[in-house]
């Protein structure tokens, strides 16, 4: 959990561990944040990350710290956790702190205008890192965490590399995708599935050629994939299956060529619907996997 150092402030921060386990979580769950902002997308964000902490890893203060997040970013601005704030591994230090810098950057140059979902999935991905890294002891988690905060931040500064003014005052030239001439804009894909199912169709098949295509070969792309649900069951039960349909996804593109060191997935479950339902509500366009392809980080 956060760390604060200062002798001062020790009773604010034993007060905070305290109340995490009575934060009204019932008041988050119901929370929907709506909107195509970057508030809305973060708050979201936040939420799905809070609950997680909550109901899977019964970390309390934590859940509450990320779920007081969650509702402070419906109506301003929140900024990313600060790594002296948390009790880092001395070996994991500078590699998170050089991350905050290109993450800040890179939200101070527009990208929460320019692609607000994005941003708030590196927001929250960086987040989720320092918290598990914190930890030290999950090491796939750390790494999910990880990766694909890295594989949105790529996104972003690819984005918004194409704006910049080099130096001469022409246009900076993002790389290119993969070994092709492919536009470096990150490339996003979509594919749906049948209801309970975490199988592929043809169609969704097609998608993955598709991505295996405009992903080349090498190491200079990075592909995200994040798994959906509808509302329909339990929320825990649709987080479970949002996760199959990403790792099915995650297989067909090895399958297809793809290395998987290449790959970064997660799982958003049920809490970030294309089409708003009422809970309990089958949808078929929030059945879905959202795929990102982007130049991978330093490129």
């Amino acid at each position: 959990m956060r760390y604060f150092p200062a002798a001062a402030v020790a009773l604010p921060v034993l007060a905070l561990a305290g109340c995490g386990a009575t934060f009204d979580y019932a008041g988050l769950r119901a929370m929907e944040p709506d909107g195509a902002g970057f508030g809305a997308a973060l708050s979201r964000e936040y939420k799905a990350l809070a609950l997680y902490e909550a109901d899977a890893m019964h970390d309390w203060p934590d859940a509450a710290h990320f779920g007081t997040k969650a509702i402070a970013a419906t109506d301003q601005l929140v900024e990313p956790e600060n790594p002296p704030d948390w009790r880092l591994p001395s070996d994991s230090l500078d590699a998170v702190t050089a991350a905050h810098a290109r993450l800040t950057a890179a939200l101070a140059q527009g990208a929460r205008t320019r692609l607000p979902d994005t941003a708030a999935v590196a927001q929250a991905r960086y987040d989720c890192w320092l918290e598990q890294q914190e930890e030290n002891w999950q090491v796939e988690h750390i790494a999910r965490c990880r990766d694909a905060f890295f594989a949105t931040l790529g996104a972003l500064e690819a984005n918004l590399a194409q704006f910049r003014p080099a130096n001469d005052g022409s246009p900076v030239q993002p790389a290119a995708l993969g070994t092709s001439d492919a536009d470096a804009t990150p490339r996003a894909f979509s594919m749906f599935f049948a209801f309970d199912s975490d199988d592929l169709d043809t169609e969704a098949l097609g998608v993955v050629r598709r991505i295996a295509g405009a992903a080349g070969s090498g190491d200079a792309v990075r592909i995200l994939v994040g798994g959906h649900a509808d509302r329909a069951g339990a929320e825990s039960y649709n987080e479970s299956l949002s996760w199959r349909r990403a790792d099915s996804v995650r297989d067909a593109l090895i399958a297809a060529g793809i290395d998987s060191d290449r790959i970064a997935i997660r799982a958003y479950g049920e809490n970030r619907p294309r089409v708003a339902t009422a809970d309990g509500m089958r949808h078929p366009e929030n059945r879905r996997v959202e795929i990102t392809v982007g130049p991978a980080p330093g490129t």
